[in-house]
């Protein structure tokens, strides 16, 4: 059985009666005391009330000592009820817990505009701050479900010299993905000390790679939120510098699966891709081309059928703002050629690029010839099952 204990933390899903389906649907992280805490959140003009309130809280203290997390209702578009609500979920777990309630953070995921159902979230809260355990971040994972299909939830050992360090994590989301975030949720854990100084950057710089890294159909929800805590348990000196740099790189690769499980799970798809653009003049114009590419209807369709039309990737590029010079392009997918020097390779080609298109996941590389800088995004293609899934999501 894999090990999903963090040093410093406890877990816990339960259902509390949001859900008419009887599934899990709230969930609590806690730390044993307020540690160093690093959010992302979503960039939508329409925020959802948890997220002002978390994000106000890390704005003035860098720490957190719980996060507390609703599914099947995103208290979004709520109106002064919805704050106060907000408020009252963070009151209610410090009171469980015996906490600040300035140390809890608040998430809420589900459809938006209806109230939260408070009476059953109070008793729901309370029951689960009487169950938690060091086991039970799977269960947190099942309890912040909406749509996904299956359970996102990862640990992993990092090492950094001869210090050995837990990390484990839960993502939510598999539709209205976008950069910038989207109707994801992440929170991750470590037992590793990390000062409260740098968390924050570190953060902000793992999620431009990973949660701001991934889209599925375009749209950026209103509840869009990405935490990570570190409990220092592991005891010994805060990491500093080139340890730190070790174990941000290792970090990245972590949550870069929790954020691939996302687009593996994405809504009717059954491909993830990444998007990888080379040779742009600055990271803006590489992020600017992949996601253009990325977010492609005609792309994405290309990607279910396993057809490679390239066309598609190169029309989307040059309608994407990006500078590129026509004559140097280079287009690959995996280790395949396509496409080189603003010239088709023919049909050989095109047959050894749809063996690579078979494949679950593979890479599309496009070099713009004008640079040095790089970005890369993951996507997934478009099926008449994202449709559907959409078209009946509130009924």
């Amino acid at each position: 059985m894999k090990d999903f204990s963090v040093n410093g933390f406890q877990f816990v899903g339960i259902h509390c009666g949001i859900k008419k389906s009887g599934k899990p649907d709230i969930g609590l992280i806690v730390a044993k005391k307020p540690v160093p805490c690093a959010g992302v959140f979503t960039t939508n003009q329409i925020v959802a009330a948890p997220v002002v309130q978390s994000r106000n809280k890390l704005a003035r203290s860098a720490q957190a000592q719980a996060v507390v997390i609703n599914s099947g209702n995103a208290n979004a578009c709520t109106g002064k009820q919805g704050e106060q609500d907000a408020r009252q979920m963070a009151v209610w777990t410090a009171s469980a817990i015996d906490c600040s309630p300035d140390d809890v953070q608040v998430c809420s995921t589900g459809v938006i505009g209806a109230p939260l159902p408070m009476a059953v979230i109070h008793e729901g809260i309370n029951t689960a701050a009487r169950s938690l355990s060091d086991e039970s971040l799977p269960d947190f994972a099942e309890a912040i479900r909406t749509t996904d299909t299956f359970a996102k939830v990862r640990s992993a050992h990092i090492t950094v010299g001869d210090r050995v360090f837990k990390v484990a994590g839960a993502s939510k989301g598999a539709g209205m993905i976008h950069p910038n975030m989207a109707t994801m949720l992440g929170v991750m854990v470590t037992d590793a000390p990390i000062q409260g100084s740098e968390i924050g950057d570190m953060w902000r710089r793992i999620c431009a790679h990973t949660f701001n890294a991934i889209t599925i159909d375009g749209d950026t929800s209103t509840n869009d939120t990405a935490l990570f805590m570190a409990s220092g348990a592991a005891g010994g000196t805060y990491l500093k510098g080139t340890d730190l740099a070790d174990f941000e790189a290792q970090l990245l690769t972590f949550t870069a699966e929790l954020a691939k499980d996302i687009v593996r799970d994405a809504e009717g798809g059954t491909k993830v891709v990444e998007i990888r653009v080379c040779g742009a003049l600055d990271i803006h114009e590489a992020k600017l081309a992949a996601n253009t590419i990325a977010l492609s209807p005609l792309v994405k369709t290309a990607i279910h059928g396993e057809d490679p039309n390239w066309g598609r990737i190169i029309a989307a590029a040059g309608r994407s703002g990006a500078k590129l010079d026509p004559n140097a392009l280079n287009l690959r997918f995996n280790d395949v050629n396509l496409y080189r020097e603003g010239e088709w390779l023919g049909t050989d080609s095109e047959k050894n690029a749809s063996q690579v298109m078979a494949q679950p996941e593979y890479i599309i590389t496009l070099n713009l010839g004008v640079g040095q800088a790089s970005h890369g995004v993951y996507t997934c293609d478009f099926s008449a099952d994202y449709i559907r899934i959409n078209a009946d999501y509130r009924s």
